[in-house]
């Protein structure tokens, strides 16, 4: 079996790929919400596209979703306490 019987998944599910590295800097560049919403759409079309990035895509998605939640905890509870310091 040489490397032809196994092509690698970069190359088979490059939109899986993505999906997961842009869900990945979502971790640092989350605040802004960009980063977790390119993952959910790359791995949403990588779902219905290329069944063997399956893993990754669902992956993508699930981490996208759950920094969403994160940030948006985070986000919401800086702003209740600048509101609250602010009057």
């Amino acid at each position: 079996m040489g490397p032809v019987d196994h092509p690698r998944l970069a190359s088979e599910a490059p939109l899986a790929r993505s999906a997961l590295a842009v869900a990945i800097a979502g971790v640092v560049f989350g605040f802004c919400f960009v980063p977790q919403l390119l993952g959910l759409a790359l791995g949403g079309i990588s779902l219905a596209r290329e069944p063997r990035g399956r893993r990754h895509a669902l992956l993508a998605i699930a981490l996208s979703l759950a920094l969403t939640v994160i940030w948006g905890i985070v986000l919401g509870a800086l702003l209740k306490w600048w509101a609250s310091n602010a009057a």
